[in-house]
């Protein structure tokens, strides 16, 4: 797949202390990682912050006029289209940013909302660019979220198989 898009550069985000199985072997100051979690807190563990927004629109800055920019996560859902809505800020109205990013996404989007407010600060947008992606995508659709603790029952493959007595079904 990567070879099918011949980027010339690449965004890649992935969450902190995970490993990183991302295109590799990019040119010096071609690739860009960015360490963040999906998280839409601002004082959660791990969430965007105003530098790392900062050295992504550096980063896009200094591209020249012909790149081929690739944007990528793990899920290419939440984190991945917000960061390719801001970079679209810069082009583009709000609105239309949010319109742009939708056939470049593989599945149905919903940018986190974090970074979408992180962007709106740098680019002084007054929360236009939240507003015009609350209007365009639905939180939560097609989204496979990880679980945390906090969130109750941990997950157990046997979930899958829809036994309720925790036994497999098959």
């Amino acid at each position: 797949m990567f070879s099918e898009l011949s980027p010339s550069d690449v965004i890649s985000i992935k969450s902190p202390d995970k490993s990183y199985l991302g295109p590799k072997d990019l040119p010096e100051g071609r690739h860009l990682i960015v360490e963040f979690e999906d998280v839409e807190a601002e004082d959660a563990a791990g969430a965007p912050t105003a530098e790392q927004v900062s050295a992504i629109l550096g980063f896009v800055a200094k591209l020249p006029e012909d790149a081929r920019l690739l944007i990528h996560g793990l899920q290419g859902v939440r984190r991945a289209p917000a960061v390719a809505i801001g970079i679209l800020a810069t082009l583009l109205s709000p609105v239309e940013a949010a319109g742009a990013a939708v056939p470049c996404c593989r599945h149905p989007a919903d940018p986190n909302r974090l970074v979408l407010q992180r962007f709106d600060a740098a680019l002084s947008l007054r929360g236009e660019l939240v507003a015009a992606c609350a209007a365009r995508f639905v939180p939560g659709r097609a989204t496979l979220r990880r679980r945390e603790e906090g969130d109750g029952v941990p997950f157990a493959f046997d979930m899958l198989a829809g036994s309720s007595n925790g036994k497999s079904a098959g």
